[in-house]
């Protein structure tokens, strides 16, 4: 007998529902302060039939035989843990889903918009996003995505940065999520931001006498809460079951990914690079020199998956 946690009732006649408005928010602030800094929101999917649990462990399972699509981890977890250090597990992630509320696990579905309801909610929230921004991202993000997060109660996410600016939204259950300002270069120093667009996703270092300075936004069903790009950030799970989605945008900005690693490898040769934005002539260089061997390196990564893709 199945042990899953209904999220929300679901109806034959409420299935491809897609509301006729998915943010709720002052158009201008949320122009004014997208991608700068964090702010929160109401959305209208806490209700919304494609995420009982039932929707999502078959999700689930129509993801796990597709490489990279679903990450899982279980265990206590710290807040300056790396997301390479998982704690130890003798059981599988169906199990870690079907017992979520003991298992203490992270289990995330990526690319959750392969579902044709979400897709639809995705364009939608797409939709809306371009027309409070002015922004046309559906043809300057590189790339937009729906992630599913579900998560143990009391469960840690630790502190880490994006590369992509996102709306995180609150289906079911409640979070606290705690948000630095990406500009604070206390908080987050060039060469964490060097070494984490070239060689480190984890690159971001917790220093906890610092934590004063985040904002802490608790999310409830119907909040969401906005993360620009690289701004550090923290969850801590409440009591519940917590079912979140990510809409995140990946922007098609390789200048100042460009001006990043060039950055961390002058830094290694022993000099002290300045950093983007300071010299327009220097950015140029960069973005420029590193082209090059960030082409090879994405071939070299694809025909590597190719290769092992064929074995």
């Amino acid at each position: 007998m199945s042990t899953a946690t209904p999220v929300a009732p679901s109806t034959a006649s409420e299935i491809s529902l897609v509301p006729e408005q998915l943010y709720s928010i002052e158009r201008a602030k949320f122009a004014e302060n997208f991608n700068r800094r964090p702010f929160m929101l109401d959305h209208s999917l806490s209700g919304h039939p494609a995420f009982t649990m039932d929707r999502l462990h078959t999700l689930l399972e129509r993801s796990l035989p597709i490489p990279n699509k679903v990450y899982w981890n279980a265990g206590k977890k710290r807040i300056d843990q790396r997301w390479s250090d998982r704690p130890g597990r003798d059981f599988s992630i169906e199990e870690a889903f079907r017992r979520i509320r003991e298992t203490d696990a992270w289990i995330i579905i990526f690319g959750a918009d392969r579902d044709p309801e979400i897709h639809d909610l995705l364009e939608k929230g797409l939709a809306e996003v371009q027309e409070m921004t002015g922004i046309p991202l559906s043809k300057e993000a590189k790339s937009r995505q729906s992630i599913i997060f579900i998560t143990s109660p009391h469960r840690i996410t630790e502190y880490h940065i994006d590369k992509e600016c996102s709306l995180l939204l609150q289906i079911h259950g409640k979070k606290t999520i705690h948000i630095f300002d990406q500009n604070d270069r206390e908080v987050l120093t060039e060469p964490e931001l060097e070494r984490f667009w070239t060689v480190d996703n984890n690159a971001a270092i917790y220093k906890k006498e610092l934590q004063g300075r985040a904002t802490s936004f608790v999310l409830e069903p119907g909040k969401a809460v906005h993360i620009p790009i690289n701004a550090p950030h923290w969850l801590e799970n409440g009591d519940d079951i917590s079912v979140s989605i990510n809409q995140n945008f990946e922007y098609k900005n390789d200048k100042l990914a460009n001006i990043y690693r060039a950055n961390y490898y002058l830094r290694k040769m022993g000099m002290t690079p300045l950093p983007p934005g300071r010299s327009r002539l220097h950015d140029r260089l960069k973005g420029q020199g590193m082209r090059l061997p960030v082409a090879l390196a994405r071939e070299a990564r694809e025909l590597k998956e190719k290769v092992k893709g064929q074995g």
